[in-house]
């Protein structure tokens, strides 16, 4: 087999890249596999009826996609691309002031237990005060207990709904516990106003442990920007409540498809199962393939690093081999209006504004409003 790679972009920019991918396909290429950066990317070519059905090439290989891979990528019951990289979600925390506070590292969890642990990190007072946890400023952040749900993760989820529910009220009351009752939590107010960036924030030792996703394993190990200073640990991301699994969290990542109009299909087909398997493990890639060896990404990823014993082995091993992911669960395509609207509400909330009820009313009818639009 003879592999021909096209690169779309220089600089890594995934949305110039996309356009030009999109102008090649609409140009009659001849393109035969196609890589996206993200679940929805992904979706929108399966739109645009641009890919073939992988389940009778995954059949004929005797595959079931979900025993190979930890991401489910069907939609609508079939198969049009094969998880590649894979993106989740856990807490990641500074293990020099978990071991002053006399805290192990979390494995089973749930949210109140992160209340817990965070107000035994946090200490001191005014500008010297260090935070246990700090949430950023991003929509998601507002939605922590909605997002650990192994099903309808998202404000709406077929049309439906789901802001009315006890995910997220969940949700709510994770910010507002932390950081208007316990203190304990960097404030919204301050997040906002001061423009705070959780990178500068974790590494500049001003909160113990935030939640993030898997792009900081490689950071935790230090750059040029933020020196590790200290060991980092990771943990599941909480539960809602004792009996749930930790550790759940949204997947994404890029994924590889073979175009419907290629002549090449098995060959194609081919090319993506090994590169989606052993090709991202001799890369030493974080991949969605299950037979990934975990321990020797790890020791590969040291390697690379400007202070692997920064990176605490044991808790990355933990988490990486004990993170359930969500089914695709993709949102609708007018997911910013949604998050805007309901960040609006939520917002209000946090700042001590309004009150959860009235929270969770308005956000629902603001977002209702957007959803007929939409039909």
């Amino acid at each position: 087999m003879t592999v021909e790679y096209e690169e779309l972009v220089e600089n890594n920019d995934s949305e110039e890249g996309l356009k030009k991918l999109d102008l090649l396909i609409a140009s009659g290429s001849d393109l035969d596999v196609v890589m996206f950066p993200s679940a929805a990317e992904y979706s929108k070519r399966v739109g645009l009826d641009l890919l073939a059905p992988l389940d009778d090439l995954l059949s004929a290989e005797g595959i079931k996609v979900t025993d190979e891979y930890t991401v489910d990528p069907s939609l609508n019951g079939k198969v049009y691309a094969l998880p590649d990289t894979y993106e989740n979600y856990f807490v990641l925390l500074n293990k020099e002031m978990l071991d002053k506070a006399g805290l192990p590292v979390p494995t089973n969890w749930t949210w109140d237990d992160f209340y817990d642990y965070s107000r035994k990190l946090t200490s001191g007072e005014g500008a010297n005060k260090i935070y246990g946890t700090y949430f950023h400023s991003w929509p998601m952040y507002m939605q922590l207990g909605l997002l650990n749900q192994s099903k309808d993760n998202n404000l709406v989820n077929n049309g439906v709904l789901k802001v009315d529910s006890p995910e997220v009220r969940k949700s709510l009351e994770i910010r507002n516990q932390t950081e208007n009752v316990d203190k304990s939590a960097i404030p919204y107010s301050e997040t906002i106003s001061q423009k705070l960036a959780y990178r500068s924030v974790y590494f500049a030792k001003k909160a113990a442990m935030i939640v993030t996703g898997n792009w900081m394993i490689n950071e935790a190990g230090g750059s040029d920007e933020f020196p590790a200073t200290f060991v980092s640990a990771f943990a599941p991301m909480p539960a809602n409540s004792q009996g749930e699994p930790s550790g759940v969290s949204p997947a994404n990542g890029n994924f590889m498809g073979v175009l419907k109009r290629s002549v090449n299909q098995q060959a194609a087909y081919d090319f993506i199962r090994w590169y989606t398997t052993k090709g991202e493990q001799w890369s030493n890639v974080y991949s969605a393939w299950k037979k990934q060896d975990v321990d020797q990404f790890i020791s590969g990823l040291k390697t690379k690093l400007k202070s692997p014993d920064m990176i605490d082995t044991d808790s990355l091993t933990y988490v990486m081999k004990n993170s359930p992911t969500t089914p695709l669960n993709l949102p609708p395509a007018y997911q910013s209006e949604l998050e805007e609207a309901y960040v609006k509400e939520a917002e209000k909330f946090v700042l001590g504004q309004q009150d959860m009820e009235t929270t969770v009313s308005k956000a629902s009818a603001a977002l209702q409003k957007i959803v007929d639009a939409n039909k």
